[in-house]
């Protein structure tokens, strides 16, 4: 893919959705992945499979035969706004998005420096400090791996204990 034209597209869609800079750049590397011509369009098919391994559902729509990246990127930023808008609440379906971002190359699994950047992803409203503690506590070393359902697992398990310690501070006062 042309440089230029990936750094063009990469600017428009920076300022038309909001997907951040990471965010876009992990896309990208993920579409030239598929993109095995390098004309910086997909097929029908690799586009929908693309989706579905960001963790998005519906990607099968595609109107044209050949999906351009920019339109790829703005469909996906719509996908997420949907899922954060209609699922609030619903922390495993951020756990689930945030990891398939992040297992990039597709290894279905994520170090402990890519355990912080998840942490920032799913939107617990944890400080920087405690994201950071919460990495070395889980690792001694950066070579630690996660898999989808291990970080899924522990994020359960440790809302539910925080949840029932709040409830347990609540009946104390």
């Amino acid at each position: 893919m042309d440089p230029a034209i990936e750094e063009s597209v990469k600017m428009s869609v920076l300022g038309k959705t909001k997907l951040d800079g990471d965010e876009i750049n992990t896309m990208v590397d993920m579409f030239k992945y598929y993109d095995t011509d390098n004309d910086a369009h997909l097929t029908r098919d690799e586009a929908s499979t693309l989706y579905l391994e960001l963790g998005y559902v519906g990607g099968n729509h595609w109107s044209q035969k050949r999906v351009p990246l920019e339109t790829f990127l703005i469909k996906c930023a719509a996908a997420k706004k949907d899922m954060l808008d209609n699922a609030v609440d619903d922390l495993e379906s951020r756990c689930r998005h945030a990891f398939r971002i992040l297992d990039n190359p597709r290894t279905d699994t994520v170090n402990s420096h890519k355990l912080r950047t998840f942490l920032k992803e799913i939107d617990l409203n944890l400080e920087d400090a405690t994201i950071e503690r919460i990495g070395e506590l889980i690792s001694t070393s950066d070579e630690a791996e996660f898999t989808e359902e291990d970080l899924l697992e522990y994020i359960k398990t440790n809302l539910r204990m925080a949840h029932g310690m709040l409830n347990a501070k609540k009946e104390e006062e």
